[in-house]
């Protein structure tokens, strides 16, 4: 398998716990959704979203249409349909992603300034930064007696390894 078929692969799990993570969140009681873990953990999973939204316009080259990286009032009720976007146009990326292109830098601004980056360095981060942060998701919402999920890559590779 090439490394692009793999990332292809990764981002197939990464959408499974997308999912997992937006169910454990819907998980947290009523009562537990004023207390202001629950808007962190919403905020956390909007900076998910947020994080692939913005990479995919840098790496096509369109700096000028990002959102906050950290929105503290990002609400739930947004989440699922945000991330159903993002992830159909990060497939669509991955699939038409060439092994050049793979390879090469991009740039982009930011601020005012340009910075340029490996292609595959920044979509290895997503991956890592990605299940950094379900992490902090999950146990905010076992603090809030939501239920949480496994959301580990060898359960979702080898489902019978359960």
């Amino acid at each position: 398998m090439s490394l692009l078929e793999r990332y292809r692969l990764w981002y197939e799990y990464e959408k499974d716990c997308n999912d997992k993570m937006l169910t454990m969140l819907e998980s947290v009681p009523p009562a537990h959704r004023n207390d202001v873990r629950f808007q962190q953990a919403v905020t956390i999973a909007g900076h998910l979203a947020a994080c692939r939204e913005n990479w995919l316009n840098f790496m096509t080259g369109d700096s000028d249409n990002t959102v906050a990286w950290f929105d503290k009032t990002c609400e739930l009720a947004t989440l699922r349909s945000r991330f159903a976007a993002l992830e159909h146009n990060w497939t669509e990326y991955l699939t038409n992603l060439t092994e050049y292109r793979l390879a090469q830098d991009f740039s982009f601004r930011e601020e005012g300034q340009v910075f340029s980056l490996p292609t595959e360095v920044q979509i290895v981060q997503l991956f890592g930064h990605a299940s950094y942060h379900r992490g902090q998701v999950a146990v905010l919402v076992d603090q809030l007696g939501g239920e949480t999920v496994d959301t580990d890559y060898v359960y979702w590779a080898v489902p019978e390894s359960r």
